[in-house]
């Protein structure tokens, strides 16, 4: 028998993950190999800030296409730009926040589609003190669903 190459997402079974072959591979023997592991957007960001995390007051996801995740820290007075593997995280100070959705559309934008990994109340309350409608239930095209 020839070797044949599939490329597929794993998908739920159970309580396990598994890979749907053609009916006509029943019975045969397979090799899987993992091409991308999954990301786990919560552990890999709070690695990436462990050195920071006492600055640190909150954690969004801003936007989060194909592998690429966009995360906004808020932070008591850090202010840094980092990029690691499929992460680009800015880490601004609160005040400066504050200041950049009065003028700043894009800021505004942001946190209208922010998902809050740490500390949702102060989205909640950015949102409420600058009038802005949350807009993160709303489906966002080539968005991760378990970010």
């Amino acid at each position: 028998m020839e070797n044949k190459e599939f490329y597929r997402r794993t998908i739920k079974l159970g309580n396990s993950s598994g890979v749907l072959l053609p009916k006509t591979l029943l019975g045969a023997e397979v090799k899987v190999i993992v091409v991308n592991s999954p990301l786990n957007v919560k552990k890999d960001i709070t690695n990436i800030l462990e050195s920071l995390l006492e600055e640190v007051i909150g954690i969004y996801i801003v936007k989060a296409e194909k592998r690429k995740i966009e995360a906004l820290v808020i932070s008591t007075n850090l202010k840094k730009h980092i990029i690691a593997g499929n992460y680009i995280i800015d880490i601004v100070p609160l005040e400066l926040i504050k200041r950049s959705i009065k003028i700043n559309a894009q800021v505004k934008s942001k946190i209208a589609y922010a998902r809050a990994i740490l500390n949702k109340k102060l989205l909640f309350d950015l949102r409420k003190e600058f009038s802005i409608r949350s807009l993160n239930q709303m489906s966002r095209p080539n968005q991760l669903s378990h970010a």
